[in-house]
């Protein structure tokens, strides 16, 4: 048995809803076994409330739901742990130090934090500490060509699970394209065009 990838969501990944659901059913079909903190709820949370007007009580249940369906997923005591990444942005030293602490508590070679801000985390400090960082689109890309079963289940349960109002594949995948994972959307799309894979 294939040992899924340990990963933690940055807040720029859990902010848009349909990619947000995409790492959830991923993870609960146990695709991933994904991480993150209350600080990376706090900003996602925050900025959904500010950018849509979302009541921050819809924003709380979706956050226990989260919490609650994965287990194992909030990661806490990591703080001292950001003094190993001087070199990373500041503002996303936790993110890297909640990476070190779900490679301990995993015992993974390394730890994947899945972010659209690169440009923000030092490569070399985090090779040091085990951790790498990698875009959602080439991650899931990845993730699709090593178990595309996997990666199809999880995305039909995100699709079927929209029911107001409800979505038909296409449009879930553009929406998926248009949150920036064009590649995985179009590798989605090609293997569900095939009659028998609806």
């Amino acid at each position: 048995m294939t040992v899924p990838p340990v990963v933690v969501l940055d807040a720029c990944v859990l902010y848009p809803a349909a990619q947000r659901d995409l790492f959830m059913w991923l993870a609960a079909g146990g695709a991933i076994h994904a991480h993150w903190t209350n600080e990376i709820h706090d900003e996602w949370i925050r900025n959904v409330e500010h950018d849509y007007g979302v009541d921050r009580s819809v924003l709380d249940r979706v956050r226990k739901l989260m919490d609650r369906a994965t287990g194992d997923a909030l990661i806490g005591r990591y703080r001292q742990h950001e003094r190993l990444f001087q070199k990373t942005d500041a503002k996303d030293r936790h993110v890297a130090a909640a990476a070190v602490v779900a490679r301990r508590l995993s015992g993974a070679d390394i730890v994947t934090i899945i972010t659209w801000n690169l440009k923000h985390f030092d490569r070399k400090e985090l090779a040091k500490a085990g951790v790498a960082a990698e875009n959602p689109d080439v991650f899931l890309c990845r993730l699709f060509v090593d178990s595309p079963e996997s990666a199809v289940t999880a995305f039909k349960r995100m699709r079927d699970n929209l029911r107001n109002p409800p979505k038909t594949t296409r449009e879930c995948a553009d929406t998926l394209a248009a949150q920036g994972l064009k590649k995985f959307a179009g590798l989605i799309m090609a293997r569900l065009e095939r009659p028998w894979e609806r």
